[in-house]
């Protein structure tokens, strides 16, 4: 074998050596993903149902303390508590895997987490989308993440934002481009990537990169942030690698 074929050779192989690490790693993720399906149904069907026939029964009990002030009072505040733990357990149920996104796809839970973030903090929504935009339901999770993690991030850390736009659609190129923008305090991107608490923004890059796409976090202090992420629509830069090559290592 010549110096040039052995170069094609060894560029073969190490790019089927990342692509095989890689497909391991997407073979773990999936299998995670799967386990959180298991525990957020487990959630849905062992807790968050007991606790709404629970809620059911403190209001049927209400109903009859009018009589009774003092105990109708002690019920009232008893029904403030679950009611906030059924939210709270939906909302773990959500983080884990959130429902509907298998059956429905990713734009119906948007809409309607944008929907339930404006009634809580009274911020202006504003949703551009495109609802033929299917992926595979791994770039589909990782996708929602990102934007469930940056609406969280918004509600937590921007508390003087009063508009959120987020877009959702296929561009020109093929990619499926996802925005979330605030006009709320901003931050500094860089020092909170050199902090210790940056698990949010570190794994939006993961997920992103992990389906082959790149994503971009901008924020100017007093004028809000911007999380924009791109997926390629088609192959992936990986496996149009691997092709690449093989086709090289053939001619």
């Amino acid at each position: 074998m010549d110096r040039n074929g052995r170069q094609k050779f060894q560029g073969t192989v190490a790019v089927r050596q990342e692509a095989a690490s890689e497909m391991a790693l997407a073979h773990t993720s999936t299998l995670m993903e799967e386990e959180r399906r298991w525990i957020a149904a487990e959630v849905h069907d062992r807790i968050a149902q007991n606790l709404v026939g629970v809620f059911q029964q403190l209001q049927s009990l209400e109903s009859l303390l009018a009589d009774a002030p003092q105990a109708r009072r002690v019920v009232q505040h008893a029904s403030s508590l679950l009611r906030e733990a059924i939210r709270e357990c939906r909302d773990i149920m959500k983080d884990l895997h959130p429902p509907g996104l298998d059956e429905f796809g990713i734009v119906p839970l948007i809409e309607e987490e944008l929907s339930q973030f404006s009634e809580d903090t009274g911020c202006e929504v504003q949703f551009v989308g495109n609802r033929q935009v299917r992926r595979s339901g791994g770039i589909e999770v990782a996708l929602y993440r990102v934007f469930h993690e940056g609406l969280t991030n918004v509600k937590r850390h921007a508390p003087t934002a009063r508009k959120v736009v987020v877009t959702f659609e296929r561009k020109q190129d093929k990619s499926v481009f996802l925005q979330i923008e605030d006009n709320g305090q901003g931050f500094d991107v860089a020092a909170t990537l050199r902090s210790r608490h940056v698990g949010g923004l570190m794994s939006m890059y993961r997920r992103i990169e992990g389906c082959g796409g790149t994503i971009e976090i901008i924020s100017i202090l007093g004028q809000g942030a911007q999380v924009t992420a791109r997926v390629p629509f088609g192959l992936s830069r990986k496996t149009a690698q691997i092709q690449e090559f093989s086709h090289a290592a053939r001619a």
